[in-house]
């Protein structure tokens, strides 16, 4: 199972405690996938897990018979959740603010998806994680932590995706939108931001899990910038150990190392003897010893000496 799996089959098993909490999660599934006749009302959807978050949560707010209905489609199940009755179906459009009076008429299922969901269902900060948690369950998905960082709602409408971004900075998420295909994605990718994202929503267990695997993963990063860093070091020491041996090498060839100073001579020999050896520890080899920096300097002034030699100009050194 991937993770985004993970995460909806635990957001599925949500269940909020306040019915206006419930009422906003209702209202985002219906929202996006509704069945409504006079007497019907639910929703059809493919979703395996929306299908069941919706129904356990209706089931708590109506008094009638939940219904399921199962069809194979192709390699996946179109699922429909209903209940029947017209004061039901009154009842539910007006508590999700759908028609507010008795005598209004009322929506299509058309007009339902063309329509932005209530303000006032989405007045308490609860209610809006209740309902960001609905259009997850239908549209969300979230990518593996230990490979990215990225979490998205897809929607139809631009309207439904502006209102989620508002909805999601109003709970201070900074989430982006951008168009894929004809569709409208609302986006994060900000580790800590979609740790929060999930938790607000209710996906405690999976937020440990991508905390977790974050963590792994910024240390794994941490130890190939380390593992990086020290094997570019250890190619510029040796790139610069095998100049400096050639030019030793050439200084011996024209004027012998018998002709340095006692003090550029151990340098010289210490190279020699030690090829791959870094700074210190040649300094460390050293006898009497010497200081990296003062090894540095000596073996710099070498260099210059082996320049000065391949242009035949013996009267600088």
């Amino acid at each position: 199972m991937s993770f985004s799996s993970e995460v909806k089959e635990e957001l599925s098993r949500q269940t909020d405690s306040a019915r206006h909490c419930r009422i906003a999660f209702l209202t985002a599934l219906f929202h996006m996938a509704p069945v409504l006749t006079e007497d019907t009302i639910g929703i059809r959807t493919d979703i395996g897990n929306a299908a069941n978050a919706f129904a356990a949560v209706l089931k708590k707010v109506v008094s009638a018979p939940v219904r399921e209905e199962r069809r194979p489609r192709g390699k996946s199940c179109e699922v429909t959740i209903t209940v029947s009755g017209k004061d039901e179906v009154r009842s539910l459009l007006e508590a999700m603010k759908f028609g507010t009076t008795p005598n209004s008429p009322m929506q299509s299922e058309t007009e339902i998806r063309a329509t932005l969901p209530s303000r006032l269902i989405l007045q308490k900060t609860c209610c809006r994680k209740a309902y960001l948690r609905g259009v997850f369950l239908m549209t969300g998905s979230v990518s593996d932590p230990s490979k990215s960082y990225h979490l998205e709602i897809v929607f139809q409408r631009e309207e439904d995706a502006r209102m989620v971004v508002s909805l999601m900075e109003s709970l201070g998420f900074g989430a982006k939108v951008s168009t894929r295909k004809g569709r409208f994605v609302v986006y994060l990718k900000e580790s800590e931001q979609i740790s929060d994202v999930l938790g607000a929503m209710g996906a405690t267990g999976s937020l440990m899990k991508l905390e977790n695997k974050r963590i792994l993963r910024d240390i794994a990063g941490k130890i190939n910038r380390q593992v990086n860093f020290e094997s570019a070091n250890l190619r510029k020491t040796g790139v610069t150990s095998k100049r400096q041996t050639e030019d030793i090498e050439f200084i011996e060839k024209t004027i012998g190392l018998s002709s340095l100073s006692a003090s550029l001579r151990q340098a010289a020999q210490l190279r020699i003897s030690m090829p791959d050896a870094s700074l210190q520890e040649l300094s460390d080899a050293s006898e009497p010893h010497v200081g990296k920096s003062g090894i540095n300097h000596r073996l710099k002034r070498l260099e210059i000496m082996a320049d000065e030699l391949r242009r035949g100009n013996r009267e600088n050194m």
